[in-house]
């Protein structure tokens, strides 16, 4: 009995020396963690002074560049493909945009087709994916940094984004239009578009048939069926008689698709369709708070970069001496 309790009490000691090491081992990591942010808080008191005058520096060239630098605005149009996948519309419309940074003036106006006086009130032109996450047909995202595949089934095949930055609002409708006759002077573009359109037709007239159609044998199920029916002087009326078909669902699902049809060919027509244009409604990209957060950002990390090596520079030093005297001693 007294071996089982000696034996107890010897675990129990062990578990208390377990919690307690672990005691003490998280102390001493909270105690550094401590240690580490008073140092930082420390650090950034001892350079508060210069690291102030960087950013306050840095400020004030952003205030100046915002000054000296011509304002550009951005508004963006969607639009639905109709002809190609919106993939391949984004990725011909982005010809463009690779021509804007190339700054390849004499090709940007043989595309565009516009003066050399407009073009320079133009900054860029670029499509973009958009995003349909519920599967809906609505616009649920902008993929303004390429974040997501164009294998993604999230990716929206129908519809897209052609954002545009002028220095002058008054430039919008100008480069709209040409935008648009820059997606219809395209053969290809042109010759699918009118393939689809008559497919579209013929499929109406294909529809319009089977309407016609259906309602004849509607009409004969209906009345002519219903006379044959109906007992003759001195006939018997057979009772087992197939039961008159119903054709009106049918008529009203063939009814609707062709509506359907004709809807997308009557708003349809063109290689794209805008859903919204470019809104008079414009944002101000380049404005002064955009500056104030570059150039802000800029100065405080320079000044902190330069403020650690400053700070660090007697054991950079030491380092740089003991590699100097490794190599001496090799040679």
């Amino acid at each position: 009995m007294t071996s089982k309790e000696n034996t107890n009490t010897s675990d129990e000691i062990d578990l208390l020396e377990l919690f307690q090491k672990m005691g003490n081992t998280l102390k001493r990591w909270f105690m550094a963690i401590l240690q580490f942010v008073y140092q930082i808080i420390l650090f950034l008191v001892r350079k508060s002074v210069f690291i102030g005058i960087v950013v306050i520096l840095g400020l004030l060239w952003g205030g100046i560049k915002y000054k000296t630098s011509p304002r550009y605005y951005s508004s963006r149009l969607e639009a639905y493909s109709n002809t190609l996948s919106s993939i391949d519309m984004i990725n011909y419309i982005n010809n463009i945009h690779e021509l804007f940074e190339e700054d390849n003036i004499e090709n940007l106006q043989r595309k565009l087709g516009i003066t050399e006086q407009t073009l320079e009130k133009v900054n860029d032109v670029q499509a973009y994916k958009v995003m349909d996450f519920n599967g809906d047909g609505i616009t649920d995202k902008i993929d303004f940094d390429d974040d997501y595949s164009t294998s993604d089934s999230t990716v929206s095949h129908t519809r897209f984004i052609v954002k545009v930055e002028v220095f002058d609002q008054e430039v919008f409708p100008v480069i709209q239009n040409r935008i648009l006759s820059y997606i219809n002077q395209n053969t290809y573009i042109n010759e699918r578009n009118q393939i689809r359109k008559r497919q579209l037709q013929e499929l109406i007239a294909q529809l319009g048939n089977e309407i016609a159609m259906l309602d004849s044998l509607k009409r004969e199920e209906y009345f002519q069926k219903k006379d044959k029916m109906e007992p003759q002087k001195g006939q018997l009326l057979v009772m087992n008689e197939k039961e008159t078909k119903l054709y009106h669902p049918q008529l009203i699902s063939l009814y609707k698709e062709k509506q359907a049809l004709e809807e997308r060919l009557e708003l349809r027509m063109d290689p794209i369709t805008i859903i919204q244009d470019f809104s008079a409604l414009s944002v101000t990209e380049n404005n002064l708070m955009s500056y104030l957060k570059k150039y802000g950002i800029a100065a405080l990390l320079f000044a902190l970069v330069i403020s650690l090596l400053w700070e660090l520079r007697p054991y950079i030093g030491r380092v740089i001496r003991d590699a100097k005297k490794n190599k001496l001693y090799q040679e």
